[in-house]
């Protein structure tokens, strides 16, 4: 063969090769600030680890899409369970591939390792400069070994470092403070915390046997309201006075979503809640949902929903405007359709969103 066509040859397939090698599925990062006043947390579907984070700015009306993946130039590879803005910083709790990841909250860029340390992490609130993160069991996803129990982990935010780490009774999940008392959803009760010790003050149960602890919120009169959902079982809300630890009151609720999403009014005097006629992000997308109100001093709940639909999941009141988010999670199989509410129920507007959103975290 002559030796200019051997030559030829060569650097054909040296290109060939190097385009090859070039042409992947992950775009190149873009350096951007993003404007929004909503972070929306697309869960994403579990056997496929497609969560995402999308980014609304209700003043201009823009949705942006993907933009972990804009900014970083790959997927994040995760289940995103909840988010948590602090400062400059946006926290994502990622199970599946359980890590906390840090993002600036203005390029959403990865400003550090992920802390893959800590189990299971499910949500997380902030004091000072410390993260209090619910953090599942991790197990050996070969034997089902526990490898590290339930418990929460206490995050020194400047550092990255996991400084104090807290069993709990159950299974952790949502949280919130009150002064320096920690309360987390867990079994069937809550679990109460000093944050000036990191120690156990006590754990509240509730009269819903087989019923999961979910949410949490703090209403206008001091009151701590813990979601109990349950899939076979009676579900509700167990309520407890946050100064005194005592139980106020215990009300069932047979048709409270599972999730237990609760959203709690500007005024603090009203809490909402989904109920739902089936398992959302079962088999079919196609569940009745409802909105309820429950006033949070009588305990009235409304006789009517504020407003229904289906496959509704994530549950989010904006107090700045009193505006009602939730999402069709349309199975956890397609991108969901997010819906904006007035407190009375009336539809503001609606968007696409990616796979499964289910929480909204304002600015």
């Amino acid at each position: 063969m002559h030796q200019n066509t051997i030559k030829k040859i060569s650097l054909l397939a040296f290109l060939v090769f190097a385009l090859i090698a070039c042409d992947t599925d992950e775009p190149t990062p873009t350096d951007k600030n993003y404007d929004y006043t909503c972070v929306l947390v697309n869960m994403g579907n579990y056997s496929e680890s497609n969560g995402s984070i999308a980014l609304y700015n209700e003043n201009t009306g823009v949705v942006e899409q993907e933009v972990y993946t804009k900014a970083n130039g790959r997927k994040l590879g995760a289940i995103i369970e909840s988010a948590v803005l602090h400062n400059d910083l946006l926290l994502l709790m990622c199970n599946n591939s359980d890590k906390l990841v840090f993002l600036h909250s203005t390029t959403l860029k990865e400003v550090c390792e992920p802390i893959s340390t800590i189990g299971v992490p499910r949500y997380a609130v902030v004091k000072g400069n410390c993260a209090y993160v619910s953090c599942w069991n991790k197990t050996n996803k070969q034997t089902g070994a526990v490898i590290l129990p339930q418990h929460i982990s206490k995050i020194d935010i400047p550092t990255k470092t996991v400084v104090a780490s807290m069993p709990t009774n159950g299974q952790p999940e949502g949280m919130l403070l009150c002064g320096d008392t920690l309360f987390v959803a867990s079994g069937n009760g809550i679990d109460v915390f000093n944050t000036t010790t990191d120690t156990l003050i006590k754990h509240i149960s509730s009269s819903f046997i087989g019923a999961e602890a979910q949410q949490l919120v703090l209403d206008k009169n001091k009151q701590v309201w813990v979601s109990l959902g349950s899939y076979t079982n009676t579900a509700g809300f167990l309520i407890v006075n946050a100064a005194t630890l005592e139980i106020t009151a215990q009300l069932t609720e047979p048709k409270l979503s599972f999730e237990g999403d609760l959203a709690l009014s500007a005024d603090r005097g009203t809490v909402y809640f989904i109920q739902a006629d089936g398992i959302v992000g079962g088999q079919t997308a196609e569940v009745p949902t409802y909105i309820y109100a429950v006033n949070a001093t009588d305990f009235q709940v409304s006789t009517s929903p504020v407003c229904s639909g289906v496959g509704f999941y994530g549950l989010a009141l904006q107090p700045s405007s009193d505006k009602l988010f939730t999402a069709n999670v349309n199975g956890f199989i397609t991108n969901s359709m997010t819906y904006i509410y007035t407190a009375s129920g009336s539809k503001i507007n609606e968007f696409m969103t990616g796979v499964g959103t289910c929480r909204f975290v304002f600015k």
